[in-house]
């Protein structure tokens, strides 16, 4: 059994990975909105929860044939909660117990439980992230109303790098957009916070800042 600190070493770079995957693939130009999603910090704090009891039952674990390390300086605890934490996603995988039904056998684990709550708040963090871009946009749209003048600001604030396929494609989409709010989300969601306050300044510069 694992001491304390390793174990909560493991389980904050496993809600780290845990976040920044979910934040990168997803929400990396809106994630300053997310700042009072419950269902976001409740995520996070599973995988915590997660990496600790990974690593405080490590022993139990290897011992059951569950979880195998194998490795250069894999028998000091530090180094354990490090490889662990930051393959979290792989220990969800971990093969806790097997629930057989007649000659059929069903294997229980981490990500069996998962899949009990982890679809419903990804759904919420999006239906979250939908508001907050609706709250955070009702200024500017209450300013700016005229949907071509709104289609100009943004295909003049387009940066010079952002080139190539993705810049053909993204104009496509600012020029069939039909309303000003779907204009101004595909700004938001491609560009990020700062960049959308700099055009619409309606929307309260330095409210938020971009990461």
């Amino acid at each position: 059994m694992a001491s304390i600190g390793p174990a909560l070493l493991c389980g904050l770079l496993a809600a780290l990975i845990a976040g920044l995957e979910l934040v990168t693939s997803k929400y990396s130009r809106t994630f300053p909105l997310l700042n009072r999603s419950l269902a976001l910090y409740i995520y996070v704090l599973i995988y915590v929860g997660i990496g600790f009891a990974t690593m405080f039952s490590l022993d139990t674990l290897v011992q059951a044939g569950a979880l195998k390390l194998e490795g250069f300086g894999l028998t000091n605890p530090w180094v354990q909660a490090l490889v662990l934490g930051l393959s979290i996603k792989a220990v969800l995988h971990i093969r806790l117990f097997n629930v057989s039904v007649g000659s059929e056998s069903f294997p229980v684990g981490i990500a069996t439980i998962m899949q009990l709550f982890e679809p419903w708040l990804l759904e919420q963090i999006s239906l979250d992230e939908f508001n907050a871009v609706r709250t955070f946009l009702a200024p500017a749209l209450s300013s700016y109303q005229d949907l071509d003048e709104v289609k100009k600001k943004i295909k003049g604030n387009l940066p010079r790098s952002f080139s190539g396929s993705q810049r053909i494609a993204f104009e496509v989409d600012i020029r069939n957009s039909t309303t000003v709010d779907e204009a101004m989300e595909l700004y938001l969601g491609r560009f990020g916070v700062v960049s959308l306050n700099r055009i619409f300044p309606a929307i309260r510069p330095g409210m938020l800042k971009d990461k």
